[in-house]
């Protein structure tokens, strides 16, 4: 299976852990130096930029905005979301 890049490591690394639920904090922790729920919100708000809604399928997207929402309790109050 093919990764699409989207030229942020954050967001292309959350592609690529998504089939999988997620990537374990301990990844997350080597490869940003911050942790899981900080991960999550950082994440979050890159996907909620309106210039990146293109950038990847809606299908995709949107299960990466359940995933960040789930665990940091944000609240869907953006457009793009």
């Amino acid at each position: 299976m093919a990764v699409e890049k989207s030229g942020d490591a954050m967001v292309d690394f959350a592609v690529m852990w998504e089939p999988f639920g997620g990537a374990p904090p301990e990844d997350v922790f080597v490869k940003f130096g911050v942790p899981l729920a900080e991960y999550k919100r950082r994440l979050l708000t890159r996907l909620s930029s309106a210039d990146r809604a293109e950038l990847m399928g809606p299908a995709l997207r949107a299960r990466l905005i359940e995933y960040c929402v789930h665990a940091t309790g944000t609240t869907r109050q953006n457009p793009y979301l």
